[in-house]
């Protein structure tokens, strides 16, 4: 078994089989997650009372303790390569591929898009049976092939701004700590400026460079509720080009300097803590 070093994901196996025609399993459970991807040749997969038909590049997830059953062709059987896995982050790395809404993935008509990840899953199989294998490398290898196995498109063009609000909030969220335009966001989620500026003043009632500056002061005020880094460490490290800059934006935001807010946090938690010692 490999694991990656937080403990949130684990390998159990890889593994490739060339199967007969009609070759079948199941109807079987697992104790842990599968994905099998069909590198050549045909078959069907079958779960719940539906029938999936996959073919080459196509690939399906089998769930732990679900009934499934699969079955090759039996004029063209497949051949799979699968891998076990299991974890307390595989629900939310699931949900970021087409796995969040369906059990299987079908490949689009595109024979680049197949060969990627027909190559993805072969590299994770040599990577897990290289003898002395870096976990973190089989890790890697394993994220690349979820990667290429994208989830499906809004439903409707109603479903867009949304999705646009999300991935910029999420681009924001990461990246708040440095010198980031909203030219740039705007870049990241594949829209235009004012597009996105129209986005954020519907869903959210503010502009894109309100939010990032409430993100960036949300953080420092709580940066400032310990004495651990100094004002101007707090300034570089949520996106402030210098001390100055930041105490201007935080005194307009608050009316008072980030020393006060701190100084005012440390009082007040003095005054706790006293109130605590005092006897009942």
């Amino acid at each position: 078994m490999n694991a990656d070093p937080s403990g949130t994901l684990s390998i159990y196996f890889c593994g490739t089989e060339p199967c007969t025609p009609g070759h079948a399993f199941g109807p079987a459970v697992r104790p842990h997650y599968l994905i099998h991807v069909v590198l050549d040749g045909k078959g069907v997969y079958k779960r719940n009372g539906e029938t999936y038909h996959l073919k080459a590049g196509d690939a399906f997830l089998i769930s732990p303790m679900e009934s499934t059953y699969y079955q090759a062709d039996t004029k063209e059987p497949w051949r799979y390569a699968w891998v076990g896995f299991d974890g307390m982050s595989v629900e939310d790395l699931l949900k970021r591929t087409c796995f969040g809404s369906s059990c299987v993935y079908f490949c689009p008509e595109d024979e680049e898009k197949k060969e990627a990840v027909i190559a993805r899953i072969l590299e994770l199989l040599d990577s897990f049976l290289s003898p002395g294998q870096n976990s973190l490398t089989l890790m890697g290898y394993f994220f690349q092939l979820l990667g290429s196995m994208q989830g499906q498109e809004p439903s409707s063009r109603e479903d867009y701004p949304r999705q646009y609000l999300v991935k910029a909030m999420e681009y924001m969220n990461n990246n708040y700590s440095y010198n980031i335009r909203i030219s740039d966001i705007a870049s990241y989620v594949g829209v235009d400026r004012s597009y996105l500026y129209r986005i954020f003043m519907e869903e959210e009632h503010i502009s894109p460079k309100q939010y990032l500056m409430r993100l960036r002061l949300r953080t420092s005020a709580s940066m400032l509720r310990t004495s651990q880094y100094t004002i101007t460490e707090i300034a570089y490290s949520c996106g402030f080009r210098d001390a100055a800059a930041f105490c201007s934006q935080f005194r307009k935001a608050t009316g008072f300097t980030p020393s006060q807010f701190r100084g005012y946090l440390e009082s007040e938690t003095k005054y706790a803590q006293h109130s605590l010692d005092e006897p009942v």
